[in-house]
């Protein structure tokens, strides 16, 4: 039955229905008469054109500027229904094109009788788009210029989005899911839609239609893309595709940011509603303590954190492990409480160690330590969670959602922890980003893409090719620019950084609480003086070059920056707020095999530790818990499924002296002592297997701390160590390479791709079984070297599956002073470092402070920079904040 009929009384007959047809004949034939005189007179209204492309340009002049070449109409046609439309236009004649859709009622001479549902589907602030060309009976294709030259071609399927975008959403989803598409869309199937990015941009770019298939002329070279058919048919290594992919939307967030989209509600009253609900459980969480008393917080700390009751063995081991390791300076001095009265434990670290639901690296000190603070005598309920990690043992990395946020060019992120194996083995954390796009448009970038230019002043963490990371504010805009323009902005970008998020100012600099002199730190509206207790989450840099991450419930952002301040942050980050979208996730990922051999042996604990299959990865299994059993993330677990949102997660970076050999004893087992290095992680771990007679000696080599002399970039001249004889080994059937990835470098053995670079090659050690030396690459990326007797059967039980075998005056010898130098067995052996491959000390430190030089300034500097928009604009543009306090309009610091 279609929709908006009502379904007749049973007790009506059909002979009851023709004769109250019959009875009303007349007043049908006469309505009809008027909806037909109504049409035409509304059809004058709009005007019209030689054709409907150019009538339609009428009807919607002035909301925006329609191209009547770029102009597509499919479905059924004529006054009685509304044909769908898809056309090329723009708001400003000087603005780049978009490509919009609307429903259009048209009369029999082409005229535009009605529009409804204008929307740009496109929204792209940088990109020209092109007018579409019809492709079979369901497609069009369109390109998108960028600077002039072509930066992708798209595939639209009308009919919709595929059934796939929603496979295994719950029903709720799915229609959440139809909703959100006529927001963004116009209509609730939404479009199919295939973006192939080209790499790098064509200077000249067609399109053409042979059949059913779309060729793309680019700088001569084609590309052939087939309808259903993700991959290219031909020259897909001229594009990359970027699959329209979805993340499940929660359910609370979603209905916010869902009427908050709507043209007639916007921000603002969204801001108001949500702090007065905000303020109101405030009101009620503090009358109830104060009728009943404090918490017991040392009980509510180790109920939310799930920690149980403990052996006096555990104690003592995590006791040992809480103690600062001189040469390691980790895990971190304890933290100083900030309320008169701690509770036990307050300011404390505790390792995460020997938990099910957090993988480990073998033989690395813990990866995480945690503890809580109070922070706000006047709500003893409040608490923040800390959680720390050490930057030369984990890698942070930025990744952007499936609907937040969207480049200048349309492209929007996968969501999704990559699915490799290295990855998955590794990664070991997820958590929330910042502040969505529509609330400030702070920069982003992630995978090497620039989804948001970065703003001027705004509290950022980077991340860099070489792996390092670092925190602080943005850089000053270039010498006389007095107004933010993407343009410069994206050209500040050091050529070396690739991924980075901003939000705000920073919550603290160098032991000072927010030195930008914000007043307005989210959930209320931009002018209001009262700041809302609420979820907040944050990021910092410590003194000690550490991370840290910072949750807590009911928290204004001078009660982050307590706990930032007592955990000794050099720069915080202030990152989202709202129960619902903050939110830090442990992990431990294996193979399924894996996880079916060593269960976790007892009941999960329902909403705060989880073991599911990984999603889009075959064969894995993914444990997991919270943080805190308070955190109420939008789905759990949130960062290892496909999330609609930005996120950062973490990996374990190898550190030596790595798993033990297995079957090997004590001492004959991987150690770094004795041996040279640039601090930790250590930079080479030697072991030995069989008897003084017939020993080979191991040695693994970390290129991460020990970079090899032709791949070196640190700028540093310190030899650790040298393998004599083997600058000039570039030529052999099997080579050591190295390949820059986004992040580090990987090293393989084999043939090396076309961009690796060559470390050392010769022959495969299989085939010259009598060598006594060989080099190659285990499955953590170290570089192996082998010395002596077997060496096949050693490497091979080293993890080694492939190695270069190496010429007899090739060994290795360690820098151990400055005149000395001696092999993996102690002895002197000398070196002629003209012809050695030497290797080099990487001493830049995991972590630093982002720009420095950049000293915080009052608003009247940096407001008018960081709030002009760029492409998420509202009605007549962003509104301004304004400062509350007169004194501060005396002191300079009110808008300009």
């Amino acid at each position: 039955m279609a929709p908006g009929v009502r379904k007749p009384r049973e007790s009506w007959s059909r002979a009851s229905l023709g004769s109250f047809l019959a009875e009303r004949r007349r007043l049908l034939v006469l309505s009809a008469l008027v909806v037909g005189v109504v049409a035409v007179f509304t059809a004058g209204d709009y005007g019209s054109g030689e054709n409907a492309a150019e009538a339609l340009a009428v009807a919607l002049d002035p909301e925006v500027l329609v191209d009547p070449e770029g102009t597509f109409f499919w479905g059924e046609q004529g006054p009685t229904s509304f044909s769908p439309v898809l056309f090329r236009g723009r708001l400003d004649p000087e603005a780049p094109a978009d490509l919009y859709y609307a429903e259009a009622r048209l009369g029999d001479a082409g005229d535009v009788i009605a529009t409804r549902r204008l929307t740009n589907i496109t929204r792209t602030s940088s990109a020209d788009e092109r007018a579409p060309i019809a492709v079979g009976s369901h497609h069009v294709a369109y390109l998108s210029e960028v600077d002039g030259r072509t930066d992708a071609v798209t595939l639209l399927d009308l009919r919709g989005e595929p059934a796939s975008a929603t496979a295994g959403w719950p029903r709720r989803a799915r229609w959440q899911n139809r909703v959100t598409n006529l927001q963004e869309y116009g209509r609730t199937v939404g479009f199919g839609r295939q973006r192939y990015a080209l790499r790098p941009p064509a200077e000249e770019g067609a399109l053409r239609v042979e059949g059913e298939r779309v060729v793309l002329l680019a700088d001569g070279e084609r590309v052939v893309i087939e309808q259903g058919r993700d991959e290219p048919f031909e020259g897909g290594a001229r594009v990359e595709l970027r699959p329209d992919v979805k993340g499940m939307p929660g359910t609370l967030t979603w209905v916010v940011d869902s009427v908050r989209n709507l043209s007639f509600v916007g921000p603002e009253p969204i801001a108001w509603l949500e702090l007065r609900v905000f303020s109101l459980k405030d009101a009620l969480q503090r009358g109830w303590y104060a009728m009943v008393g404090g918490p017991d917080t040392e009980a509510e700390v180790a109920e939310e954190m799930g920690i149980g009751p403990q052996t006096a063995e555990e104690t003592r081991r995590r006791a040992e492990l809480s103690i600062t390791d001189p040469e390691l300076g980790w895990p971190p001095a304890a933290l100083t409480p900030v309320v008169r009265q701690p509770a036990g434990g307050e300011g404390e670290w505790s390792p995460v160690t020997d938990d099910p639901f957090v993988r480990s690296y073998p033989g690395a000190p813990p990866a995480f330590y945690t503890t809580f603070l109070q922070v706000d005598p006047d709500r003893p309920f409040t608490r923040v969670y800390v959680v720390v990690w050490d930057p030369r043992a984990l890698q942070l990395r930025v990744m952007t959602g499936t609907r937040e946020p969207e480049s200048a060019t349309g492209e929007t992120g996968t969501g999704l922890v990559p699915r490799d194996p290295d990855t998955l083995r590794r990664v070991v954390a997820g958590f929330n980003g910042g502040f969505q796009s529509l609330h400030g448009e702070f920069g982003m970038m992630a995978e090497g893409r620039v989804y948001l230019p970065p703003k001027p002043w705004a509290a950022t963490v980077a991340v860099f090719a070489d792996g390092h990371v670092a925190m602080g504010s943005w850089l000053d805009p270039p010498e006389g620019q007095r107004f933010y323009q993407e343009r410069w902005a994206v050209r500040q970008i050091p050529d070396d950084m690739v991924e980075f998020r901003q939000n705000l100012t920073s919550v603290v600099e160098d032991g000072q609480f927010n030195p930008w002199r914000r007043w307005y730190w989210g959930a209320a509206p931009a002018d209001d003086e009262e700041q809302a207790y609420i979820d907040r989450s944050g990021m910092c840099l410590t003194s000690e070059g550490f991370m840290a991450y910072f949750w807590g419930k009911s928290m204004g952002a001078d009660e982050l920056g307590e706990a930032m301040l007592a955990a000794r942050c050099v720069r915080g980050l202030h990152l989202d707020m709202n129960q619902r979208h903050t939110g830090f996730e442990f992990y431990n990922v294996m193979p399924r095999a894996e996880a079916q051999a060593a269960p976790v042996g007892r009941r999960l604990r329902e909403g705060m530790e989880f073991e599911i299959d990984v999603p889009q990865a075959s064969g894995w299994r993914a444990r997991g818990r919270l943080l805190a059993s308070s955190m109420t993330p939008m789905s759990f677990p949130r960062y290892i499924r496909r999330d609609p949102r930005d996120f950062f997660y973490l990996t374990l970076r190898p550190v030596l002296p790595g798993p033990a050999l297995e079957g090997a004893d004590e001492e004959e087992n991987f150690s770094s002592d004795g041996l040279p290095h640039a601090g930790w992680p250590h930079a080479f771990a030697r072991a030995h297997l069989g008897p003084e007679e017939a020993r080979t000696w191991l040695v693994r080599i970390d290129p991460r701390r020990a970079t090899p002399g032709p791949l070196s970039d640190s700028g540093s001249a310190r030899p650790l160590a040298y393998l004599t004889h083997a600058s000039n080994l570039l030529e052999g059937a099997r080579a050591i390479y190295a390949e820059q990835e986004l992040v580090g470098r990987r090293y393989g053995v084999g043939r090396p791709p076309a961009d690796a670079r060559v470390v050392l090659a010769g022959a495969p050690l299989e085939s010259t079984p009598a060598a006594g030396a060989a080099l190659g690459v285990d499955a953590d990326g170290f570089l192996v070297y082998a010395e002596g007797p077997a060496l096949l059967e050693r490497m091979a039980r080293a993890g080694v599956p492939e190695a270069v075998a190496l010429p007899d005056d090739a060994r290795l010898a360690f820098q151990l002073e400055e005149d000395l130098t001696a092999g993996p067995d102690a002895y002197e052996r000398a070196v002629e470092r003209e012809s050695a491959l030497t290797f080099l000390a990487v001493e830049r430190p995991a972590s630093e402070v982002l720009f420095p030089d950049v000293a915080p300034r009052p608003y009247m500097y940096w407001g008018r920079m960081q709030d002009t928009r760029v492409r998420y604009t509202h009605g007549e543009g962003p509104r301004r904040f304004v400062a509350p306090d007169p004194e501060d309009e005396e002191e300079g610091t009110s808008e300009p």
